[in-house]
């Protein structure tokens, strides 16, 4: 093996650890954030069900991963004149890919802002594609540019992004008609139709595993998945039926009901994203050992992961989850946005926020003026009126986190039902959004910083596929221009940026007191 194309292809291997440490750190908004925000157990105990979560998916997901993903780029452009892959091509691609992707996701870690692996990885292969192409194959700049798939990719992002939408408006109406039907006072209202929402959330949520977690895992054989596939309704009914009866019994204890609902979700959307995110982080390194070491390997197809890499790949992702500072920087983020009372947040108001707000508010009032007047009595009383809040209440009650993770699970699962491209992240922080404004826990004094907080995670979204393609760009262009030597260049940076990182410290302490304040707007 030639000297260069064997230190390309550890350098990889390494940076896949450190990739997935860093986008564990970042993903854990996912389905940590409505555990953490509501307090339902320890952190330890929250900690613990999540690793099962994130184990158990490693161990039974399939190993087999899109290399290409979804057919972003062309691989048959990287073949030599005899028919095979041309190896220092495609390690200069991944390569490029990973350290784009380590320095990316540490930014946006150190920032405290969540972010989509999905974007920045389908971003990253756009770059890296684009610069192997124009340095490596004839043909020129813009024979480079018909290395990508425009048409997936566009696909991609277009259902990334219009799910944002659905994710909020989805949410906020949810929340606000299951408080409309609850109220704040869960121990009067569980007695009576507890048992409602505990079927219909624990239906949700099954369905979310069978489809994210399991149709694609080496769990279940070909015909068992047909078999499921074919009687959906069937199983839904079931679980339902389960958890209603479940509900009857224990309609005088809500707090025990919401608090299963939550661990089990949050269990649930660990699972699926081990055993289905997991292998995006390591996909690039698998990718290049395939290509060096397997003899005809389909780069446009799926590769098999030998199970131990992902096992391993496992317990990295759940000592992240325990022990990365970072994560939980990304996670205050979200828990202050959407937090019941006034927040200290981390942004200052500007006036695109503040004419958001009043813009909201000015509808508000005009949705009031058109609404009946009982309905209007109804909805305040139920949604608006809270009791006196405490300086140690959780940023969010039981009701509405559990709100978040079966709308999180439910938009999640449908979406791969229908073979829809979506980012997680985008989708549970948007859930956690909607449901916060629908549930009306913003307050007139802290609104409009909250809506720049929104704006500024929106927009860092937006930066991201031009960031990682740009970065990727740059980060391939140096490896394939500089060999050997470039590949130490590309060492060189990813260490100097993540060490700098490391260095940045965060001006607001995750663990900052909430204030809290009755005014809503």
């Amino acid at each position: 093996m030639d000297a260069t194309i064997a230190v390309a292809l550890g350098v990889i291997i390494l940076l896949a650890a450190f990739d997935l440490w860093v986008g564990v750190t970042n993903d854990a908004v996912n389905f940590l954030n409505s555990a953490f925000g509501s307090r339902v157990a320890t952190r330890r105990t929250i900690l613990t069900v999540a690793a099962m979560g994130v184990l158990f998916g490693a161990l039974t997901s399939n190993g087999l991963m899109e290399v290409a993903r979804r057919g972003v780029f062309d691989p048959s452009r990287f073949t030599g004149a005899d028919g095979g892959v041309m190896l220092m091509a495609i390690l200069a691609l991944y390569l490029g890919v990973m350290a784009a992707d380590v320095l990316l996701l540490d930014l946006f870690n150190t920032l405290g802002l969540p972010t989509s692996t999905t974007v920045s990885i389908v971003s990253e292969l756009v770059g890296a594609s684009i610069a192997v192409a124009l340095w490596m194959t004839p043909g020129g700049l813009g024979e480079a540019f018909t290395v990508i798939n425009a048409g997936p990719v566009l696909r991609i992002y277009s259902g990334i992004f219009l799910s944002v939408l659905i994710a909020f408006a989805f949410s906020a109406m949810l929340m606000f008609a299951i408080r409309f039907i609850y109220g704040r006072d869960l121990e009067a209202s569980f007695p009576r139709w507890g048992w409602l929402w505990n079927g219909l959330a624990y239906t949700a949520l099954s369905y979310f595993v069978v489809y994210k977690g399991f149709k694609s895992s080496g769990l279940f054989d070909g015909a068992t998945q047909a078999w499921i596939s074919d009687n959906v309704a069937l199983l839904g009914f079931l679980v339902f039926t389960i958890a209603a009866v479940m509900g009857v019994f224990l309609s005088h204890r809500p707090k025990r009901l919401l608090g299963g609902i939550i661990l089990v979700g949050t269990g649930a959307l660990g699972l699926a994203f081990a055993g289905n995110d997991l292998v995006n982080f390591i996909g690039p390194s698998v990718a290049a050992a395939q290509a060096v070491f397997v003899d005809g390997v389909d780069l446009s197809g799926s590769v098999s992961t030998p199970p131990w890499v992902l096992l391993l790949a496992g317990a990295i992702m759940v000592t992240a989850l325990a022990t990365s500072h970072k994560a939980r920087r990304v996670s205050d983020t979200e828990l202050r946005l959407a937090a019941q009372g006034i927040t200290g947040q981390r942004f200052r108001a500007n006036p695109i926020a503040q004419g958001i707000v009043r813009g909201a508010l000015a509808g508000h009032r005009l949705l009031q003026a058109m609404s009946p007047q009982a309905l209007r009595r109804a909805a305040h009383e139920r949604v608006v009126v809270r009791p006196p809040a405490q300086a140690d209440d959780p940023p969010y009650d039981l009701l509405r986190a559990s709100v978040n993770l079966v709308v999180a699970s439910l938009l999640i699962s449908l979406g791969t039902a229908s073979g829809l491209p979506l980012s997680t992240t985008y989708i549970t922080f948007m859930s956690a959004m909607g449901a916060a404004f629908g549930d009306r826990v913003w307050t007139t004094h802290d609104a409009d910083q909250r809506v720049a907080g929104i704006l500024t995670v929106l927009g860092g979204w937006l930066l991201t596929g031009v960031i990682a393609a740009g970065g990727a760009f740059v980060m391939a262009s140096i490896i394939a221009l500089g060999g050997t030597w470039g590949v130490l260049a590309a060492c060189v940076i990813v260490a100097a940026g993540v060490t700098h990182l490391a260095r940045v410290k965060d001006p607001t302490p995750v663990d900052q007191p909430v204030e809290r304040v009755e005014t809503t707007v």
